[in-house]
Order: C-alpha cells, then structure tokens, then sequence
C-alpha cells in the first residue's frame, strides 16, 4: 500500500473565484502556430493553454500530429506567465514515476505553471499501432485501465509531495523513489478526466480534482455522480477542482446567426432543441448562462475551443470576443 499520508487540500470556493478559461491549441496543428496562440491567450489573460496527449491524430492518424509532452515543454519555455497543461495525459504512455519527473521538472522549469490532469486512455488503435502494453497485449479491458490510473495518481501524488516515495500496488513497485527537487507548486494538484461511474468514484476518493469534458448534459451526469462520491467520502465540492473541456464552444454573434446554425445543425441531424439546451453554442448571452450552470456545478475553469475560426487570426479574434463578452460577465 502506498506510504503517503492522507492529504487533505482545500482550494478555492467557486463563490470567491470567477470562473476561468483555458485554450486548447491543437487545432493550430503546426508548433509555431501552436506558440502563436498561445503568446495571443497568454496576453487576452487567459489562465492556460491545454494540448491533448495522443501518439496520432484522430479519427485517421495520418494528418501531422505533434508529440505532446515535447511540445509543450517547448511552449513553456518560451512564455512566462500562462499555465500549461495536457487535456488529458495519457496513462499509459507513461511510467508514473517518471511521469512524476517529468512533471516536476516542467513545474520547475516554468516557475510553477503546469497543471497536471490525467486520463486512463481509450483509443485502440494507438494500443496497437504503438504496443503500448508490450509483447502485442494491445488494449488492456476498462477495469485495468482504471486500476491503473488510481494506482498512477497515488504515485503521482506520493513522489510530487515527497522527496522520497516508495508504494506497493498491482501494476507498480517502487523502492525509494527519489523526486528531487520538489514542484514548484505545493501542493501540486493531480486531477483526473473522468465520464463514467467507476472512473469518477476513483476520482474523488484519491485524486485533488475531476475534469468534466462535454456538453451541459454530460456535465451534469458526471458531476452529479461526482457530488454523490465525494459525500459518501465526507467531502465537499471546496475540497476539489472541478474543471471541464468543452472542445466545440460556438459563438454567435445575434439570435439570427444563432438560429440560422441550429438550422444548419438539424440539417445534419442534431435535434435544435438539444443544443439550445446543452450544447455550448449561443449568444454572449445565451453562453453566459451556460457557464453559469456549469459554475452551479462548482466548476471553476474549463478549457475551451472558440468557434468558428479557420485562421490564428480568427481563433484570436473569438478568445478576444469570448473574454470580453462571456467570461467578464461571470
């Protein structure tokens, strides 16, 4: 069992903290572009910038897809104030002991900027293409997945808060890890992207904090079966980190514009009714008070992906519009 005390954080109440947002800048594809967008959110005031963490594109593979921890070392590197982080790391590229190295050395190298939230994988093709368990295992089942990113996030959470660890688990032994220097940060918050039940129970009983990636309705499925686990535990929403990934937030710039896309969406087959309900796609307005229901939910920052935008230049254009609009008026 790990040697880790039990650690209780407190962060901040979502009634003292206005809501924050985070940029995901994958969609810029290029490391120069990616840089670029990220000096534009870092000077719009934005709190972070996010890059997913896969060995391939998705849905094909094929298009040009740049390696995500590298990357992003590179853009912390070279900014100064933003925080940076992976939305979400995937377990298992890496061993969370040196994962727990990594991140250190990042945290250290940017002054205490990285924000760590982790994922237990999904995608198939890249356990395979990449045997990523060795000898040919491909995909380990949803249960192994999981058992392994709680037994990551106890790791994480020993060797960022210790200088030396050592932990017994399924999956992992470590004998006297050593993690020095210490993060930045203290103490280093570890969350994790969760979407279903036994995920999110994991979530709340060993990991700082939860990211809830979707649209409103998934949002609020997930954080109610999160709420639930963390008063079974004798917790409360102020003893976490609730953060979310809205990866499509659409911005319209009048009702007509607004109900002239919903037309458009029916058009492909989404039902107008649920996206004016639940999705992120609206007025200022009309996003306004989405956000506040997912705020109500005691989420306190959601990286966000603006629409639509076909350039940097427009991608900038909508976070200066989005900041001005929507996030000020929360």
């Amino acid at each position: 069992m790990s040697e880790t005390a039990t650690l209780r954080f407190k962060w901040s109440s979502p009634s003292l903290v206005p809501m924050q947002f985070g940029v995901y800048i994958r969609s810029a594809e290029t490391y120069g572009k990616m840089l670029e967008l990220t000096r534009a959110a870092e000077e719009l005031g934005y709190y972070g910038v996010f890059l997913n963490d896969h060995v391939h594109g998705l849905p094909d593979g094929r298009e040009p897809y740049l390696e995500a921890w590298t990357a992003m070392a590179g853009i912390g590197a070279q900014t100064s104030r933003i925080r940076l982080g992976h939305i979400t790391l995937f377990n298992s590229l890496r061993n969370p002991a040196y994962l727990a190295k990594s991140a250190t050395a990042l945290d250290v190298m940017t002054g205490g900027r990285y924000e760590l939230i982790l994922g237990a994988g999904w995608n198939e093709p890249e356990y395979l293409g990449y045997d990523l368990m060795e000898k040919g295992r491909g995909m380990p089942s949803a249960g192994e997945r999981v058992t392994r990113l709680k037994e990551s996030v106890e790791i994480l959470k020993g060797m960022l808060n210790n200088e030396v660890f050592s932990y017994e688990g399924r999956y992992w032994v470590l004998r006297e890890a050593v993690n020095i220097p210490q993060p930045v940060q203290r103490p280093f918050r570890v969350s994790v992207g969760a979407r279903q039940p036994r995920l999110i129970a994991v979530t709340a009983r060993y990991a700082d904090g939860i990211n809830a990636s979707g649209n409103l309705k998934n949002i609020d499925r997930i954080l109610g079966q999160y709420h639930a686990a963390l008063e079974r535990l004798g917790k409360s929403v102020d003893d976490v980190y609730i953060s979310g990934f809205a990866p499509s937030v659409y911005l319209m710039k009048d009702d007509e514009e607004y109900e002239a896309t919903l037309r458009k969406w029916a058009g492909r087959g989404t039902d107008p009714a649920e996206a004016r309900e639940h999705d992120f796609i609206g007025t200022p307005e009309a996003l306004v008070e989405k956000w506040r229901r997912a705020m109500d939910k005691g989420m306190k920052m959601s990286v966000i992906n603006v629409r639509p935008s076909s350039t940097i230049e427009e991608n900038v254009e909508m976070l200066a519009r989005f900041r001005d609009e929507v996030a000020s008026q929360l």
